[in-house]
């Protein structure tokens, strides 16, 4: 019997500790300044936040990242991965053997990670991205399942902004063995805003909460968190581990941040015209152990590794150097 924990707590939970409000940075206005200079020619979205408050930091088409949705792609694989372990469908330190191709999809989801004959553990698979691992595994969940952790995430309900309800995307039960193999990939049944892909790594840096978005004008000093989920400490382990994976050795490479341990995922998503193009994620958090940044990044055109990461590794680059001359 599947386990139903992941409780959603919503407005009115008491405050939790302010993460990283000690540490020197560039102030919001050099952050915001940055990164206009950076996508004056691109077409997309960013948003940049303290994930112990939720203040933004810096935006780029803020308009857009809380009312435009797009299947995350990748990016939605914490879910898959929440369910499976909170479910007791696989352990952290599983192996499985990557076939390349994955089951149910076929050739146009072929795996291109580097092969490892010793196998994937569910962490080393999110950090690598292995379509093949995370089908396997939707193989295991019923669709119900994967539409309840898709909900614990705060997929399909609206995100918010000064304490208003923004646009909520959509959220579909899988409706068969292909479509939950899609939606284990974030690639099917889901399209997200920006800003609900945020709160949803914000839940996973804060291990827990989220507390909407803010902007600066509204004045917001004492926040209160907008959602609240209850995992397993373990479950929290194995994606922190993923995500770090995912910026040391796996398809994030481009955002690593020199002495900072940087936790992020890439998401490649097709567009929803039919044009056969693809849209770019990126969506991460730093310093692991103790966040004091959260990011997201969307670009219409490209891939997460080769155009979404890099930005975001622009972003944190020049974020931590700020903070780095202060220590100096």
């Amino acid at each position: 019997m599947a386990r139903r924990s992941g409780t959603v707590f919503l407005i009115g939970i008491s405050l939790v500790s302010r993460l990283g409000q000690d540490s020197a940075h560039r102030t919001p206005a050099s952050v915001q300044t940055y990164l206009t200079s950076l996508t004056q020619s691109r077409r997309g979205s960013a948003i940049v936040i303290n994930p112990a408050t939720g203040e933004i930091l810096a935006a780029w088409n803020l308009k857009d990242a809380v009312n435009d949705a797009y299947p995350p792609g990748s990016t939605a694989k914490i879910v898959t991965v929440a369910a499976a372990l909170e479910e007791s469908l696989v352990t952290a330190g599983e192996h499985l053997i990557c076939r390349r191709v994955p089951p149910l999809l076929g050739s146009g989801y072929t795996c291109t990670h580097p092969r490892a004959p010793e196998g994937l553990t569910i962490s080393s698979a999110l950090a690598n991205s292995c379509n093949f691992f995370f089908v396997s595994l939707s193989m295991r969940e019923n669709s119900e399942t994967l539409f309840h952790w898709y909900s614990v995430f705060g997929f399909g309900a609206p995100a918010e902004l000064d304490g208003k309800p923004t646009a909520s995307g959509a959220l579909r039960k899988p409706s068969g063995a292909r479509s939950k193999a899609l939606a284990a990939l974030g690639d099917g049944g889901v399209v997200s805003t920006a800003a609900q892909l945020l709160d949803a790594y914000a839940l996973v840096a804060n291990q827990g909460t989220e507390f909407g978005l803010w902007t600066n004008q509204a004045g917001q000093r004492s926040p209160k968190p907008h959602r609240r989920i209850e995992l397993k400490k373990s479950t929290y382990t194995a994606l922190r581990a993923g995500l770090l994976g995912c910026v040391e050795y796996g398809t994030c490479k481009d955002a690593a941040v020199p002495g900072v341990e940087v936790a992020g995922k890439t998401g490649t998503s097709s567009a929803l015209d039919g044009s056969g193009a693809t849209h770019a994620w990126f969506v991460g958090f730093a310093p692991v152990e103790r966040p004091e940044i959260a990011l997201v990044v969307f670009l219409q055109r490209g891939t997460g590794s080769s155009n979404a990461a890099p930005l975001a590794g622009e972003i944190l680059r020049y974020y931590f150097a700020g903070r780095r001359k202060q220590v100096d």
